[in-house]
């Protein structure tokens, strides 16, 4: 079963372990590519889901295979920006 990993990049390039991992199932069946969105599934407890401006959207930036060591994990390097009511359809 594959594993897709999500590390964040900063605004000053330096990557960290977000420890979030998804099931490939939870993608379409698809690794997302450099420049797909991804609606961040989490948020705060309490807050409307369907209000754009209370989401995070990440764009693919880069992807990392390390086929020694994680096999079965492909991670995704991220960057987050705060959604807005342009966003409205992502919601």
């Amino acid at each position: 079963m594959t594993s897709i990993r999500i590390l964040h990049r900063d605004p000053a390039g330096k990557v960290s372990d977000g420890g979030v991992e998804f099931g490939l199932e939870q993608f379409a069946g698809q690794v997302p590519m450099i420049g797909d969105m991804i609606l961040d599934p989490g948020m705060l407890q309490g807050q409307d889901r369907h209000m754009p401006q209370n989401r995070s959207i990440w764009t693919v930036v880069g992807r990392v295979f390390n086929p020694r060591d994680r096999e079965d994990t492909v991670a995704l390097i991220v960057e987050s920006r705060d959604g807005n009511i342009a966003d409205e359809a992502f919601a």
